[in-house]
């Protein structure tokens, strides 16, 4: 593990020509500075008002640089002092550990319940069944899964927000931040994925995890670490880490690690014993008996760290007011000597207020500092489904191979070694009958009720952790998507309370890691990252950008994400046209399933721009915008459309559909602005024809009641100029009237064409009828001809019954042919009718 670096370094200052002057009047007690700076580029001059930044401070700590006010203290102090605040160091860590002895005891016995570990007994007998039931390292893994899904995309966890009034350059500033801070956790810091995924395993289980982010001197970059439950401990009264006393982080390290800190000044050159094995916790050593590791001491030896966030009342450097100021303390432990002393708050800062270097991430809060994990919910579940699984599965080894009890004078070949499937083997027996020289005991099978309990218990667990994959897998059985979504939101309030946490943490941890952006990043530089090249500046990291966690607090998941938009499309499917934003519905939709190289799948689109009418409709074929623009000539894009439209071969043909709804939502648009450009040039000219009249009257033409008054009064004059055309164009000329007689006489002939085509069908049925009436006749003289083949027996019985049937056939072949006579009649009399309509049309 690694350590808080040296941290301050000397921030390089830009000269500048500054002039101070007086200040205005000030509070008692405060003192101000105003500067005025000149800029020779712009010609422009910043005049900045700014309190005096070394107020509350010593006269020996204002001449104190940067890099003197955070360096080591340890020289400076005696070693009576430096013996105190050891042995204070030592005993506070004592403390704090001996007050959750009892709560480290109980994930020693909840470790055992991962099932991590493969083990044999002989109690009760040889071979029980040894395995744990996996409900509770099933909810663990899935919750890191899902968790490192939401809270790290690939494309990184890093997004920006505005604080304040949004302008050009904020958004430029928030831009250059979100690229660079997901290069940065993703590309510079290689670290912060793995050790991130190490806490979100610990953190389900425990309840409590910790992140740690500081500057890391050697490497040249900040570096973030997972720190482990076992190796951070906290004051008992703790609420959080900002009001907590005290809170020491155990660091174990080698004695090359060692020789390199020293070296480059992070800790005093001092006598150390030589490294040995540590005292492990309790935790670490169950851990590492169910991985199956084991420390050496000779290989391995190792230097044992407590660095101690915590408040001290130095007297050589004593505060204003008395009060203890925040520091941080590191001592190796079996010396008990101090290796640093250094501030823990920054120079400037007139409350002194401690620097956070940890992140603390809980999964559910629970009485006290510590969280509340899987471990406390789960665990009494776990062991009750796994007593009941160990015992179906003995129970079905006994009914497999049963015990019991033999006669003492019988003896089986091969003694009591388990029978084979199809085996047979011989017994010697003095002539006694054998069932009743062996007797099995009475074994069950596997209990049902045991079974449907193991069941219960299980459901009841996974239902506890998560039920959405249950909900997600059943939808298709829920219905309509509105009830999918709120089983899904029902089912998910556990998971969406716990990420709503992370969520909280992380922005936490950015904002640690935006701290040390802006202490420690060059004024300028130029970052190389993935396609492109980037200027960032240690001013971006002022404050006026928030950093926050790409993730959504509120929708907890990509397959509830997945829900709402096809909620969103169904609404937009069954919406009037225009009322969604197909596209960016679209892209949301494809973005939240995961498609990559989504801006070549679905580039976008460029903006409309003035085009003739032709153009515009060749733009629609190909997908592009169009739009409606002041000063075109709106008649002439309306009625070019309009005959695209109505064109047999064009836009009425059935492949140009799809461009229709376009064309007619941009003709709707240039009817509305023609109007409106009508409107308001006709209020314009009111305006310039009675403004003068009206200023004299007291009325003023700029009121928003008169404006509406004449923009109603142009509105009428434009409705009668558009009847008074509208009515003229219904006169029409003698070419128009030529055009309609040729309308009207082609109509004709049309009409002739059709009383053509329905007098041929007309003979086409009667053909047909006469054809139906032959085929009738044929199958009364087959009839006739087989009843007279029939027996003359039979003949003089059914005599009377085939002389009526006979009489029945000839009537019903008069009845036939009197209607078919009838019918034919008719459609002569109507094909004669519609001959002389059509000849009195032509008169």
């Amino acid at each position: 593990m690694a350590t808080e670096r040296n941290p301050f370094d000397p921030i390089p200052t830009t000269e500048l020509s500054i002039v101070e002057i007086e200040s205005g009047t000030l509070e008692k007690g405060e003192e101000e500075e105003t500067s005025i700076e000149y800029d020779p580029e712009g010609g422009g001059v910043i005049v900045e008002f700014k309190t005096n930044a070394d107020e509350g401070l010593s006269e020996e700590q204002k001449d104190e640089t940067e890099e003197e006010f955070f360096s080591n203290l340890v020289e400076d102090l005696d070693d009576d002092t430096l013996d105190d605040i050891a042995n204070q160091v030592y005993d506070n860590f004592t403390a704090d550990k001996d007050s959750r002895a009892d709560w480290e005891s109980m994930f020693e016995r909840g470790f055992d319940l991962l099932g991590l570990k493969l083990e044999d007994t002989s109690e009760p007998f040889e071979g029980a069944c040894t395995a744990v039931h996996p409900v509770l390292i099933e909810s663990a893994v899935k919750f890191q899964s899902k968790a490192t899904q939401e809270l790290f995309p690939a494309s990184g966890p890093v997004k920006t927000q505005i604080v304040g009034n949004v302008d050009i350059e904020k958004e430029e500033q928030a831009k250059r931040v979100k690229e660079f801070m997901n290069y940065q956790v993703t590309e510079q810091m290689p670290e912060y994925f793995d050790e991130f995924e190490r806490m979100l395993f610990h953190l389900p289980l425990i309840g409590s995890a910790f992140k740690k982010i500081y500057f890391d001197s050697n490497l040249n970059r900040p570096v973030s670490e997972f720190v482990p439950i076992d190796q951070f401990y906290v004051s008992y009264y703790a609420t959080d880490l900002r009001r907590a006393d005290r809170y020491t982080h155990v660091i174990y390290r080698s004695p090359i690690e060692m020789q390199r800190d020293i070296a480059s000044g992070m800790y005093s050159d001092i006598d150390l014993p030589q490294a040995s094995q540590p005292n492990l916790s309790p935790i670490s050593q169950k851990m590492d008996t169910i991985m199956g590791l084991s420390p050496t001491s000779d290989n391995d030896p190792q230097y044992v760290l407590l660095e101690q966030h915590c408040y001290l009342d130095l007297p050589e450097f004593p505060s204003e007011d008395g009060v203890a100021l925040p520091y941080v303390v590191t001592m190796e432990e079996k010396s008990r000597k101090i290796l640093s002393i250094r501030r823990n708050y920054n120079k400037d800062d007139r409350r002194k207020e401690k620097k956070i270097f940890f992140t603390h991430y809980r999964f559910v809060p629970g009485f006290g500092f510590y969280g509340l994990g899987l471990i406390h919910f789960l665990g009494n579940l776990t062991m009750t489904a796994t007593a009941a699984m160990r015992s179906l599965v003995d129970a079905g080894q006994f009914a497999n191979l049963p015990g019991g009890f033999k006669a003492k004078g019988m003896r089986i070949v091969g003694d009591n070694d388990p029978i084979s499937p199809g085996e047979f083997r011989e017994v010697e027996a003095t002539g006694n009958d054998l069932s009743k020289m062996i007797i099995n005991l009475p074994y069950k099978e596997p209990s049902q009720t045991l079974f449907q309990m193991l069941n219960f218990v299980t459901t009841t667990a996974q239902k506890f952790a998560d039920s959405t994959e249950q909900v997600v897998s059943d939808a298709a059985s829920y219905g309509p998507v509105g009830t999918t979504m709120a089983l899904l939101e029902a089912s998910s309030k556990f998971f969406s309370a716990i990420h709503k946490r992370l969520h909280k943490a992380q922005h936490d941890e950015f904002k640690l890691l935006g701290r040390i952006n802006n202490e420690y990043l060059p004024d300028e530089s130029l970052i190389d990252i993935p396609n492109g090249t980037i200027k960032i500046m240690r001013s971006d990291f002022d404050g006026r950008i928030d950093i926050i966690p790409v993730s959504d607090p509120n929708i907890p998941s990509s397959a509830h994400r997945m829900m709402m938009a096809q909620l969103a499309l169904q609404l937009a499917q069954s919406s009037p046209p225009g009322m969604f934003n197909i596209e960016e519905l679209n892209r949301t939709i494809l973005t939240t399933a995961n498609i990559p190289n989504l801006d070549k799948i679905m580039p976008r689109k460029p903006d409309p721009v003035p085009l003739d009418p032709i153009s515009d409709i060749a733009a629609a074929v190909k997908g592009m915008p169009i739009k409606a623009f002041v000063g075109q000539n709106h008649d002439a894009h309306i009625q070019a459309k309009t005959m695209y439209l109505q064109d047999p071969m064009n836009g009425a043909n059935p492949l140009m559909q799809r461009i229709v709804p376009v064309l007619q939502a941009n003709m709707q648009e240039h009817m509305l602005m023609k109007y409106q450009e009508q409107v308001n040039g006709v209020a314009n000219q009111l305006i310039a024809q009675y403004g003068p009249t009206a200023v004299q009257s007291g009325v003023d033409p700029n009121d928003p009641k008169v404006m509406e008054m004449v923009m109603a009064q142009a509105a009428q004059q434009v409705m009668q100029a558009n009847q008074a055309m509208a009515a003229q164009q219904q006169v029409l000329s003698p070419e128009a009237q030529m055009v309609q007689l040729e309308g009207q006489r082609i109509s004709i002939e049309q009409q002739k064409v059709q009383t053509q085509v329905a007098k041929e069908n007309a003979n086409a049925a009667l053909k047909n009828r006469e054809l139906d009436l032959k085929e009738l006749q044929i199958q009364l003289d087959m009839f006739k001809e087989g009843a007279n083949l029939t027996s003359k027996t039979q003949e003089r019985e059914k005599d009377r019954n085939a002389e009526s049937a006979l009489k029945a056939l000839d009537i019903l072949m008069d009845i036939a042919k009197t209607e078919a006579n009838i019918d034919k009649d008719k459609a002569f009399k109507a094909a004669d009718m519609i001959t002389k309509f059509v000849q009195e049309a032509n008169k």
